[in-house]
């Protein structure tokens, strides 16, 4: 059997049970005080914009974390399982073997759990500052604003950068006693660093050139060199681009700012250039009959742009009578613009056939030499 030690003056017992009692509420309060916050910061309107509380639910794990840290440490320091200045030694008896209980030093608890939340509170910031993009993207929307999509997205990763660094420097603070002694070895090490890293930091600033010219944005179809494909994101180093066969390509900053980019998406028409090729049993009459009638079917489509479409008969080829037909179609978007293609070829191909125009295909006329008489 043991006993506790002059019970009455070393309450044991009572700590230990205010300890449960503690951590208990704090277990049961997280659920409730996390859902009470996103609420509140839901709610939170400017300029119109607000977000959905799906938007905040990165935030509810470093808040119940936040809680449950600051229950633990409550418990623990309520606990006889930690040991104050000047205080009483906390311990029982099992028979003639003792047992102290009162291991942990307040300060060292502390200092722990400072180091806890200060990583626990750069989480939190963290996952603010995401909501940071979605919020100034759909404020963007709102006001009609130009595009900003790449400098938000891109101010967004520095302030993310930024964040993590001061965090861990922070939990480093009251974690490592000597932490100027290590920002002394970090310095002299540093120039070795950047001499390695000074590729990184030539496609980090390549990247900020990007966002002052604008090339391009985030989902716009992009030729850059002999790379084809669909902008998905812009970060410090690289850019990512989908490729039309689905393949992802990370190209580094610099070496996008030394390249040729064609952005497609920014095209306010799309041209349409092609040779109608009519036998040669066509009649003059019959080519300008067809020429006539090409630009008149072309004047009656909404989505051709009026006024600049140009029909020709151009040159004699080897086995027709060429027409050169060019025009723009205002919808730029490939599906559409194929759409537009279709439905204007279906309408010269009606026309020919209507009209006896046949469309010549290859052929060859071999002459074959007639046997002399005798």
């Amino acid at each position: 059997m043991f006993s506790f030690k002059e019970l009455s003056h070393d309450p044991i017992i009572l700590r230990l049970f205010f300890s449960l009692i503690v951590l208990l509420i704090m277990l049961i309060a997280r659920r409730f005080l996390s859902k009470w916050i996103i609420h509140t910061l839901a709610r939170i309107k400017f300029h119109k914009v607000h977000l959905e509380i799906s938007a905040f639910n990165g935030l509810k794990s470093p808040i119940n974390y936040f809680i449950l840290t600051t229950g633990i440490y409550i418990a623990l320091a309520v606990s006889p399982f930690v040991f104050y200045t000047n205080s009483a030694e906390q311990s029982f008896y099992l028979g003639d073997f003792k047992l102290t209980l009162s291991l942990i030093p307040l300060a060292f608890l502390t200092k722990l759990y400072l180091a806890t939340i200060a990583g626990i509170v750069t989480w939190f910031i963290y996952e603010l500052e995401c909501l940071y993009e979605h919020f100034f993207t759909e404020l963007n929307e709102q006001l009609s604003l130009i595009d900003n999509t790449v400098f938000i997205r891109y101010l967004s990763r520095i302030i993310n950068f930024i964040t993590i660094i001061v965090g861990c420097s922070i939990v480093l603070i009251f974690l490592v006693p000597d932490f100027s002694g290590l920002l002394t070895g970090v310095g002299i090490g540093g120039a070795a660093v950047a001499f390695v890293a000074k590729d990184s930091l030539a496609s980090m600033i390549s990247g900020m050139f990007l966002l002052l010219d604008k090339p391009f944005s985030i989902s716009d179809w992009v030729s850059i060199d002999d790379l084809e494909g669909i902008v998905e994101d812009i970060s410090f180093r690289s850019t990512r681009i989908r490729t039309f066969s689905q393949g992802l390509v990370i190209i580094p900053n610099n070496t996008i700012s030394n390249a040729n980019i064609i952005n497609w998406s920014r095209m306010k028409k799309r041209r349409v250039s092609f040779d109608l090729g009519v036998s040669y049993n066509t009649t003059p009459e019959q080519l300008n009959i067809c020429t006539n009638q090409i630009r008149a079917i072309l004047s009656q489509f909404e989505d051709i742009e009026k006024d600049t479409y140009i029909v020709h008969f151009t040159d004699f080829g080897d086995y027709s009578l060429n027409i050169r037909i060019i025009y723009y179609t205002l919808p730029t978007q490939f599906a559409q613009y194929l759409a537009v293609q279709e439905a204007v070829n279906l309408k010269i191909l009606e026309f020919c056939e209507s009209n006896n125009i046949e469309i010549a295909f290859p052929t060859q006329t071999i002459l074959m030499p007639q046997p002399t008489a005798h």
